[in-house]
Order: C-alpha cells, then structure tokens, then sequence
C-alpha cells in the first residue's frame, strides 16, 4: 500500500506530539472547608467559642447547646466568619450545655 508523503507527515505529527492543544484558562479558586479549629463553653456558660486557625477559602461559626430551666433544649448558632472568633449565645434562662462548629467551603 502507498502511502502519500501528506499522509506521512501528518502521522509524524500526530505521533511526535507537534500538533499542540490549548486548555481553558481556569480562573476560579479552589476552596476547602478550615482547619485547625477548636471550640468551647467558657467558663458561666453563656454560650460558646469557635476559632480556626486556617480558613483554606471556607467558613466557620459557632454553636452552642442550651438548656432552659424549664428543661427545654435548643441550639443557637454565631455568625459565619473568615477571621477571628465566632460566638453562639444562650437565649434568656438557658445555660450551655455543649460547644460546636459548623464549617462550609465557601
């Protein structure tokens, strides 16, 4: 079988790699949930801290488990931070009785 000198060169290329591709310019950033991150009930359990100490893109906040004096539970959550601490009050009569933490990527 004859084979034409285009057709050669075209193998050549395909199989040598010549022939390059473009990919998409990816510009969106890559984000993770945080890390190192510690939460507590202080001391008159009021309510609840959380910190982390890497963001990695994500968020974090606080919450707290609370008890009423009428034996009621409910949970409370602080506000969504980057930075810094997040704190989650009881409401009203109500003691804490567990700290936690919420964390998302965003």
């Amino acid at each position: 079988m004859h084979k034409s000198a285009r057709s050669v060169w075209a193998g050549a290329v395909i199989a040598l790699g010549i022939v390059g591709a473009t990919a998409p310019n990816a510009t969106a950033a890559v984000t993770a949930h945080p890390s190192g991150c510690h939460y507590e009930v202080p001391s008159g359990k009021w309510g609840s801290v959380a910190q982390c100490t890497q963001n990695n893109g994500g968020s974090y906040r606080a919450n707290v488990t609370c008890k009423f004096t009428d034996g009621k539970i409910a949970e409370f959550d602080g506000p969504w931070k980057k930075t810094g601490r997040s704190f989650a009050y009881c409401q009203g009569d109500s003691r804490a009785l567990y700290a936690g933490i919420w964390t998302k990527s965003t």
